[in-house]
């Protein structure tokens, strides 16, 4: 990475914790209660991001109510900084939940005698990548875009999305243990598809946030 985005994704990074440490200590609790109520094995993994997924909106939250769009103009950092910061701000957010719900997986995983194997490791891994790949290449260019105020809409899409496959979930019997999960390591070409097609989708959706960004004026 770059010097500018670096300092940026530092910056940021300092902000939100010491201007929203709730937003962010949250979301890691609630990675671990779910993990302990769920009994799913390695769920965690997942619920961490899930989690991480519908926070994305947070940095942007804080930049409008600390007027930092503003200093962000004036700023010798660019703008193409701040987008690709925000995005590895984003990532680092989203590795955190899920490296917590990783670890509680595995303790509590020992504590309750169940086998928490590398295949298993392995798929809930990806559907975690996958997840928070969609979530923050749908919702960054939006926020960029309008800002916090204005694009908070996006907010309830993956809110959406996510009830919808919880339900649907809940009603196959896993949430509640009554149906194992037992699978095998993810085949090769699909594991090569979700990494190549989220880090394209990342990309892609960068480009249009540095484009909407460019253009806003603040």
């Amino acid at each position: 990475m770059s010097t500018a985005p670096a300092r940026f994704v530092r910056f940021d990074l300092t902000m939100i914790a010491t201007t929203q440490p709730l937003r962010v200590v949250l979301p890691i609790i609630l990675t671990g209660v779910f993990c302990v109520t769920l009994p799913v094995p390695g769920i965690g993994i997942v619920v961490g991001a899930v989690l991480a997924s519908i926070s994305v909106s947070v940095p942007f939250q804080g930049d409008e109510r600390g007027r930092l769009d503003v200093l962000y103009g004036i700023a010798p950092v660019g703008r193409i900084a701040v987008v690709l910061g925000r995005y590895v701000t984003l990532l680092v957010f989203a590795i955190v939940t899920t490296g917590v719900g990783a670890v509680t997986s595995v303790v509590v995983g020992a504590a309750r005698h169940q086998d928490l194997g590398w295949p298993l490791v392995s798929t809930m891994l990806l559907v975690a990548f996958g997840s928070v790949s969609v979530a923050i290449a749908v919702q960054v260019p939006w926020f960029f875009a309008l800002g916090f105020t204005r694009g908070r809409p996006m907010i309830y899409v993956p809110v959406g999305i996510l009830a919808i496959l919880g339900f649907v979930t809940g009603q196959t019997g896993l949430l509640d243990g009554t149906t194992g999960l037992a699978p095998g390591v993810p085949p090769l070409v699909v594991t090569a598809a979700v990494l190549i097609g989220g880090v394209a989708l990342l990309a892609g959706s960068a480009a249009v946030a540095v484009h909407f960004y460019r253009r806003r004026e603040l």
